[in-house]
Order: C-alpha cells, then structure tokens, then sequence
C-alpha cells in the first residue's frame, strides 16, 4: 500500500476550465489595480528583468508590437512607469501561460481578495473528496504539487463549492521545489515526505510530468477529464475518475 498521494490540480481534481475561464481573467481584470499598491523587493525584480530580456531577445517582432524600444529598462526602478511595463509583460505571460514566480506570486495575492470578496467560488470535481477521505481512513496522506504557489493551491481547496476541503491534505509543494517536469523535484519532495519514492503515487494530466515522476521512482496515474489536453501516447495507466478506483 501507498503512504502518500501526490495530486496535481489542473484537470486532475479541478477542471481545465476553471482555471483558464475564471482564475486567469479575473487575475488579469484584476492586475492594473493590485499592482498600484505592490511592492516587489530587488530579487524579484531582477528576475523580471532577466526574464524580460531573455522573452525580449526570442521574440523581438512579437515584444514590439507591444512595448517601445526603452521600456523595457524601466522594469527595475520600482515606480509606476515601471508598473505598467510589468503589467504589460504580465499580461503577456499570462497570455502564453508562463509559470513564472513573480507573477505566480501576484495571482495569488489577486485571488485570495477574490475568493475571500466571494466573487470566486473553485471548482472540485465531486467524486475527489470521497477519494481523498478514503485514503486517509486507509493511513494514507493526501498532498498537492502544483504551478500554482502554494498560497493559491490552499485557497482553491478552502473557497470550493463542495465547501472546504483543507482538512484533506497534510503538505502543499509548488515550483520551489522545482519544475514539475523533472525527476530531481520528485525526489525533493520524497525527501520532504521522508519515503521512498515507491511508496508515493502521483496523480497528474500530464505525460512529461508522470514521465520525471517515474523515473524518480514514484507510482503515476494519469487523469484524463472532460477537457484535458490530449497526451502523447504512453504505457501508463489513465483513470476519467477517482470513482470506485484501487488504492
């Protein structure tokens, strides 16, 4: 038997739709005003910029189009000129849905007033806590690895419409840990966890993540629900659900 589940969220237990039709629009209708009164420190500015210039050169025609030649060296002077290049380039982030930590930070911060203000409400599929009890009756301990900070992973699961579900889920893991499509992140969080890597199942929708987490050692299932992206084709076993499913 397992000691832990590891689950991704984005279509493996919230819909796809959730996500790109309600959090990333509301972030973006949101971003103008919450960065008027947002204070990033040195570091992550200096991340900004350097992730600016590397998009800068690899899309030159593209970032044109959208900034002038000299804007994109106000980044790191913190004031509101600089805001509005980093709105912009957020937005344009947003736009090709980078995992970047600046801006996961900020989405974060957007969502918890959105979720706390009642305008936003997350979507659970309704068989996932029936499973995640289930586990834990049988000794089992649920955790979350996501894109998503870990501040946004725990609001989705506190504000769902199946009510909250905090009590589910011993420990939150999101890209500090590293990139979710690397074997090296898979055995950090082992390490974490304290087990051997064949004592976690991870649940994702995603190949090239279920990829690195095999070849850490872990046991992987893959989702595929209503709207999943279609995956390439792989030898690993694929649940629609958690209905009636084996621990």
């Amino acid at each position: 038997m397992f000691k832990h589940f590891l689950f991704d969220i984005e279509g493996t237990t919230a819909p796809i739709s959730f996500v790109h039709q309600v959090l990333f629009p509301y972030a973006k209708k949101n971003l103008e005003t919450h960065l008027q009164t947002f204070e990033f420190n040195k570091s992550e500015l200096e991340q900004i910029q350097a992730e600016f210039e590397k998009d800068k050169l690899a899309n030159e025609n593209k970032f044109s189009q959208i900034f002038e030649k000299e804007e994109g060296d106000q980044i790191l002077k913190n004031d509101n000129s600089s805001k509005e290049q980093i709105r912009k380039y957020f937005d344009y982030l947003i736009q090709v849905d980078r995992k970047f930590g600046p801006l996961k930070e900020i989405q974060g911060k957007i969502w918890k007033m959105g979720y706390e203000s009642n305008e936003i409400k997350s979507i659970i599929f309704s068989d996932v806590p029936e499973f995640l009890e289930k586990a834990i009756e049988l000794g089992i301990q649920n955790h979350v690895y996501s894109s998503g900070s870990v501040e946004a992973q725990v609001l989705i699961y506190q504000y769902s419409e199946l009510g909250d579900l905090r009590n589910f889920f011993t420990s939150y893991f999101d890209t500090a840990i590293g990139g979710k499509r690397e074997k090296e992140s898979y055995l950090n969080i082992s390490s974490q966890l304290k087990s051997d890597p064949s004592e976690i199942r991870f649940f994702t929708d995603i190949v090239e993540e279920a990829e690195a987490a095999k070849e850490a050692g872990f046991d992987v299932v893959i989702l595929d629900r209503p709207g999943n992206i279609p995956q390439k084709e792989h030898s690993f076993t694929v649940w629609e659900n958690f209905s009636n499913k084996p621990m």
